[in-house]
């Protein structure tokens, strides 16, 4: 090692434009990188005399002296460096107090600090900056008392309040964070974000959340005109989940306000996602017992329209009584408020989703479809529906429609999201056709696509085609697109026999991990969520290299979380998939849902 660092100096000395200030640089660098302190310091020594303005060479410096407990002939340089300083003396002074402690000379670093602190002048500024240096050298104590003497400087009680705070959260004093916080909100009634924002960790802890409720509490009742604590409240509520406590809350805020129920539609939607459907309801129904003229009427009803339209969509224990009596109540929405209201699209494709899919009418979903698109005003809503038309099409055998469907939608959002999914359902179609070299081009322009998950349906699609291509046999890809198609169309008897075709006529073929895929889709579509979940199992145990890997992985953990009931294996597989799928594109939605199972805060 010795032989090669001095081939490397010497290399460094031929060089005949490289400066002496640039090869001692380099020099004590690979000597600090290399762990030798005593050499680094000796030449970073030299580079700070020469420049002592320059803050890295004196970082630098200290940082290689204390490594090797050299604090004598640290203090020294120290004492030298303060004795030619200004102003600028109290860094070195704090930096002196900190060899001080690190020698355990504790008596002597407490000087060095109280003297600064003493000697602070009427300068905001400065006042911040002393205090971010002993936060620099985690003298919280002393970060403190100076935020503290500043405050009797500025003569102002509310100076540092968000600083001072933070120390008290670092050094765990609950109760005096919460007051500091507190007294800025009634300073400055605009940072009722930034405090939310600086709590939201702190009280999923039950000490602070208990303390911090009951200082809420009694600013409510003694404020009661005061609407930031009473949000402040109903924000608390909803950190520990405590979803009933939150719609007390903000039902009496509402009423105050004359609000028309906009904060809790917020809230029965919060609900919902956490499938609490009975209190979803039960806020919903609030707000529609203000009366139509409420502003949030309408939401409200579309909300509980939502909620029965989950029960049916997302559960297995549902009846077609129960499909009827959702498509009912989507009708009588249609005909109290027609297909203007842009409540009324999502209706609208909700109503055609169930009639299509679950009631198995095509035809009348085709009809609702048409009707809709030729009344609507709303671009995004016409650009939903025809996508929907063109899959209702392609499952009804009309191949043409559907693709003039999907071909509209392209032409009418180009460049945005909506387009390319138009487009890879379009390349969708011709696989399905068997028309492989087609569909590649159309994936190959969306592997660029803004939408990641876009790009990665497109990347996967593509990969399939080429992996079983290659051959110029390209019967198996055949017969699984076919019994792909026939899934998508409900078929799961004809599906299953062209999925046992390839496996006894290609056995051991490269489509077993994607035929597993299919198999696990189409028993989600029959309900059989431990079936589907079995399938997911093999791919990613199997085959946990392969691209299919975390999509199975992804979509497993769903299964436990929404189906069978099982949130500890949940979170298991999603934190699997966050530790060894990092560039996973369910990356973000794995983290939110493993945080949520965890109990973190809500956002």
């Amino acid at each position: 090692m010795k032989k090669l660092l001095l081939i490397f100096v010497l290399f460094l000395g031929a060089l005949p434009a490289f400066s002496q200030g640039n090869f001692d640089e380099t020099l004590a660098a690979e000597y600090y990188r290399r762990g030798e302190y005593d050499k680094a310091a000796v030449v970073y020594k030299r580079l700070f005399d020469n420049n002592p303005t320059n803050n890295f060479y004196y970082e630098s410096y200290f940082n290689a002296m204390t490594e090797i407990k050299n604090f004598k002939d640290l203090e020294k340089d120290l004492k030298k460096v303060i004795k030619k300083s200004d102003k600028t003396g109290d860094y070195y002074k704090i930096d002196l107090g900190y060899v001080y402690i690190l020698d355990g000379d504790e008596k002597s670093a407490h000087k060095e600090f109280d003297d600064v602190i003493n000697h602070l002048p009427d300068d905001e500024e400065y006042i911040s900056y002393i205090a971010s240096l002993f936060v620099h050298r985690e003298q919280t104590t002393y970060a403190l008392n100076t935020y503290l003497k500043g405050r009797k400087i500025l003569k102002s009680e509310y100076a540092f309040i968000s600083e001072v705070a933070d120390i008290y959260h670092i050094r765990k004093e609950y109760q005096k964070m919460i007051d500091e916080y507190v007294n800025l909100m009634d300073h400055q009634p605009g940072s009722f974000e930034e405090v939310k924002g600086k709590l939201q960790q702190v009280v999923a802890e039950d000490e602070p959340y208990e303390l911090f409720r009951k200082v809420v509490l009694k600013r409510v009742q003694s404020n009661p005109d005061n609407v930031t604590y009473s949000e402040l409240l109903s924000w608390l509520f909803l950190q520990r989940k405590d979803f009933n406590s939150a719609f007390m809350q903000l039902r009496a805020l509402d009423k105050r306000l004359k609000e028309g129920g906009r904060r809790l539609i917020d809230l029965a939607g919060i609900t919902t996602d956490y499938r609490e459907f009975d209190l979803a309801e039960k806020i919903y129904q609030s707000v529609i017992d203000q009366g139509p003229e409420a502003i949030f009427y309408v939401p409200a009803r579309k909300g509980l329209l939502e909620i029965k339209y989950i029960k049916v969509t997302e559960t297995a224990n549902y009846t077609q009584e129960d499909v009827q009596s959702l498509i009912n109540s989507y009708q009588e929405f249609l005909n109290n408020y027609g297909m203007a209201r842009p409540e009324s699209g999502e209706v609208v494709l909700k109503l055609a989703a169930v009639e299509g899919l679950y009631r198995n009418k095509l035809q009348e979903a085709i009809d609702l479809l048409e009707k809709f698109v030729l009344s609507s005003g709303n671009k995004q809503l016409l650009g939903k529906a025809k996508l929907a038309l063109g899959d209702y099409y392609l499952l009804n055998n009309e191949i043409w429609e559907s693709t003039l469907r999907y071909s509209q939608v392209e032409k009418m959002f180009e460049g945005d999201p909506l387009a390319h999914e138009a487009k890879f359902r379009n390349a969708k179609l011709a696989f399905y056709n068997g028309e492989f070299e087609w569909a590649t081009a159309q994936l190959d322009v969306l592997k660029g696509s803004t939408s990641e998950l876009i790009a990665n349906d497109a990347l996967q699609l593509s990969l399939l085609i080429q992996e079983n291509t290659v051959d110029s046999n390209d019967a198996p890809l055949r017969l699984y697109a076919s019994a792909e198609l026939m899934i998508f169309r409900n078929d799961f008897d004809n599906a299953s026999k062209k999925l046992d075709s390839i496996t006894s006529q290609y056995p051991g073929h490269s489509l077993e991990d994607d035929m597993w895929m299919l198999r696990a889709q189409m028993a989600l579509k029959k309900r059989d969520y431990s079936g589907a979940f079995e399938f997911y199992e093999k791919v990613y145990t199997k085959y946990g290299d392969d691209v299919l890997a975390d999509d199975a992985l992804f979509k497993a953990a769903q299964l436990e979380e929404k189906f069978l009931n099982n949130p500890a294996k949940a979170k298991e597989l999603y934190e699997k998939l966050l530790t060894d799928y990092k560039g996973s594109v369910y990356g973000v939605e794995a983290r939110n849902r493993f945080r949520l199972l965890r109990g973190d805060a809500v956002n």
